[in-house]
């Protein structure tokens, strides 16, 4: 016989939010992310309603009186719904909408994240002006009820956030990262007629898609549709290739997304992508800095990747696991092209500024095999003195007067690859000259180290009469290790007794490599020159 068991019904469970909801994310936001929230949200009500073409957004960061306005023409809020500006989670937006807003909180959260007193003053067409205030005092209290208030007359479709009593100050430089900021992230909106400023100066966009068309190697593109929920169309765009626009202090390359036209991360370079793993792209390294691949997604906001704050990927989301392994081909393509190229960059990659894009087939990019893509180049070895030269190539333009020192090591391993019964010696006077070259090359054009009107051509010539008061002016400004000081003596005894004494001494090749890894660990202090291992 079943027994049933009865259930009786208590009191209803309270599943009202919490005051502490905005203050538990103020750590999540910075004032890159607090701004582009607001930003977003002017430009879902604009996109909404087929308005971007006239839409006008103005960010004002007052770093001396440490104030934030962002003020946009989007539409406004009616005086009804003025509730939309406050409660968790409220939002007036339809599932299924390509837009950058989705969960209700962003813009609300963010003005809170940013300052203890955010002002908000709102004015639809055919509502009233209205301003609410959300401070200390209301996010202290347990009521949710927030007084609004009639406000004189603001232009009907604006919005004007004013957030003050900020939680975390910040400088004039903090406003120039912004801009820069701004203008990567909402470019497709700038250039789609978004009229976005900051303290008063229009923003043009910046683009990532500079690439170069080396003959055979051309940059790729892949557009192509899926359906990651089985019934909601995701598109998506993929573009790879090397760059013209490489800066090897930014570090600017790797993968870019964009989730619904604005930008979310840039210059990523994680395992999730195809970094670190040997089989795939590797360890981030500087010769493969040409690879950049740009991800563009469009389709509805809920199946779009981005973290809550759109400041990173979601790696577990299944639209980025759908994408995932041709992705990584990708980037292990163009990685694998850039490291090749790497003593040819400015003849092979840089020249080629112009071309047509490979297409690859949709259907490749949802197909579980690899890419078809075109056979790598062979990988072709320098001579020495040339791999020395391509790897110190900035140095040599900004110290031209390094150029001799470079070239002399090359031409040691030239001479060490002769059949010559006194290659060694060659080697070791050549060596032993190049330091004593490089001492002098240090003192000449290090100016602000050795003035010319005490350095004067006399001076010099007395202190190079002597080695070790060379040696001495030197280590005054540059520390050098007692340890290759002290192989410098040996060596320059060795090659003294070459020239001066009776007896012609012996050299291995070992002693060749010693000194040679000597001279040029001291270049390397001297003069930030680099050498690579054999």
């Amino acid at each position: 016989m079943s027994t049933v068991t009865r259930k009786t019904e208590m009191s209803a469970v309270n599943g009202t939010p919490e005051k502490r909801l905005f203050l538990s994310i103020i750590s999540d936001y910075d004032l890159r992310t607090g701004i582009c929230e607001l930003i977003d949200n002017a430009l879902d009500l604009a996109v909404a309603n087929s308005t971007l073409n006239t839409l006008k957004i103005a960010v004002t960061l007052d770093a001396d009186r440490q104030l934030i306005q962002v003020k946009d023409n989007a539409g406004g809020v009616h005086h009804d719904q003025l509730r939309l500006l406050v409660a968790p989670g409220a939002s007036d937006r339809k599932f299924g909408r390509e837009l950058i807003g989705i969960f209700g909180v962003g813009g609300k959260r963010a003005g809170v994240a940013l300052g203890e007193l955010v002002e908000i003053k709102t004015r639809s067409k055919g509502s009233k002006s209205a301003q609410i205030n959300i401070d200390s005092e209301w996010l202290a209290s347990d009521d949710w009820a927030l007084a609004a208030y009639e406000i004189p007359a603001i232009e009907a479709g604006t919005t004007i956030v004013d957030i003050s009593k900020l939680r975390r100050s910040f400088t004039e430089d903090d406003v120039e990262e912004i801009s820069t900021h701004l203008r990567e992230t909402y470019c497709w909106f700038i250039e789609n007629g978004c009229e976005l400023r900051l303290n008063n100066i229009v923003l043009d966009g910046i683009r990532f898609d500079q690439w170069a068309y080396p003959p055979n190697f051309h940059p790729s593109v892949a557009t192509f549709d899926f359906y990651p929920d089985g019934s909601q169309k995701v598109t998506a765009k993929i573009n790879a290739g090397l760059i013209l626009d490489r800066d090897p202090e930014k570090e600017n390359y790797g993968v870019y997304f964009y989730c619904n036209n604005r930008l979310i991360v840039k210059e990523l370079r994680t395992r999730d992508v195809g970094y670190f793993v040997t089989s795939e792209a590797g360890v981030p390294h500087p010769d493969a800095s040409l690879c950049r691949v740009l991800v563009q997604l469009n389709g509805p906001a809920e199946l779009m990747p981005w973290n809550s704050s759109k400041s990173g990927i979601n790696y577990h989301h299944l639209v980025f696991l759908q994408i995932r392994p041709r992705l990584i081909d990708l980037v292990k393509f163009y990685s694998s092209l850039s490291r090749r190229f790497r003593h040819s960059w400015e003849s092979e990659v840089f020249q080629h500024t112009s071309g047509t894009p490979m297409v690859i087939p949709g259907e490749e990019m949802l197909a579980s095999k690899k890419i078809v893509l075109p056979p790598l180049p062979r990988v072709r070895k320098l001579a020495r003195i040339d791999e020395l030269k391509a790897t110190n190539s900035k140095v040599l333009k900004d110290k031209p007067w390094t150029l001799g020192l470079v070239e002399a090591l090359g031409l040691v391993d030239v001479v060490m690859k002769q059949s010559l019964d006194t290659r060694n010696r060659a080697a070791m006077i050549l060596l032993d000259s190049n330091f004593e070259i490089a001492l002098k090359e240090f003192i000449v054009n290090r100016t602000d180290l050795f003035p010319p009107h005490v350095y004067n051509d006399s001076k010099i010539s007395t202190i190079f009469k002597a080695r070790h008061q060379v040696i001495n002016e030197v280590k005054a400004h540059v520390t050098i290790s007692p340890v290759l000081l002290g192989k410098v003596s040996h060596y320059y005894n060795l090659r003294n007794k070459l020239v001066h004494e009776r007896a012609t001494v012996g050299i291995t090749d070992n002693q060749i490599l010693d000194y040679r890894t000597t001279v040029e660990k001291i270049l390397t202090k001297l003069f930030g020159l680099k050498f690579p291992k054999d």
